[in-house]
């Protein structure tokens, strides 16, 4: 399933959530969080060497994270960022100059990342900042060969062939800073609301692009 056909449901999640729980302060003692967050990345206009530009769209995407409470003002956040994006952009020649292609299409990133929180208060109503690093997985949905089968063994149906084309893929350094508001209310739920700023070091680019992302997410503590 696409992130954007995924993000209704999980937005719908986020924001009705606080409704099935005690709005009541909770505590933010030594534990465990999981929770996921609805994510929208705003548009940024990319140039890379040889004089190729590529802007990518807004959209939205979802987060999974899980982190662990050293007590009710630092937490140690893992997390795993993914969405589905559209991009266009104009390729410019090696061999000669002034001719240049148009392109489009769409990318999938899968982000691993790790962060260091900190809240500044012990209530259950608390501002945050965080920063940490992690690593972008860019499927860019260019194809790099031809269409070929593969075939395996289903346990019901038996020997299934399926076509599949190889694509172009990349992977880059990421660093993020990020603030936002923590509610914990009810005994286990969270709810939170942030913006962050993440850098990708794209190896062709001729500068590390930040994308701002705001995040809308609800949580388990443990």
């Amino acid at each position: 399933m696409r992130v954007r056909q995924a993000l209704p449901v999980a937005v719908v999640a986020v924001v009705l959530a606080p409704s099935f729980a005690a709005a009541q302060g909770g505590t933010r003692e030594t534990g465990w969080d999981f929770g996921v967050d609805a994510i929208f990345q705003f548009s940024k206009d990319i140039n890379f060497e040889g004089g190729s530009k590529l802007s990518i769209d807004d959209d939205v995407g979802l987060g999974l994270t899980f982190g662990y409470r050293f007590n009710s003002k630092f937490e140690l956040q893992f997390g795993i960022d993914w969405n589905s994006i559209d991009y266009h952009g104009t390729l410019q020649s090696a061999s000669f100059p002034g001719v240049s292609a148009s392109i489009s299409g769409d990318m999938e990133t899968f982000s691993p990342k790790v962060n260091a929180v900190w809240n500044f208060r012990d209530g259950p109503v608390t501002p945050y900042v965080s920063g940490g690093i992690g690593w972008a997985f860019v499927d860019t949905n260019i194809p790099t060969g031809q269409v070929q089968v593969g075939c395996w063994w289903d346990p019901w149906y038996g020997q299934i062939c399926t076509p599949y084309q190889p694509t172009k893929s990349a992977d880059a350094f990421t660093y993020q800073l990020g603030a936002g508001v923590r509610w914990d209310f009810g005994e286990y739920s969270t709810a939170r609301f942030s913006y962050e700023k993440v850098w990708t070091d794209f190896s062709k680019a001729t500068s590390t692009p930040g994308f701002d992302q705001l995040k809308v997410g609800f949580a388990w503590r443990y």
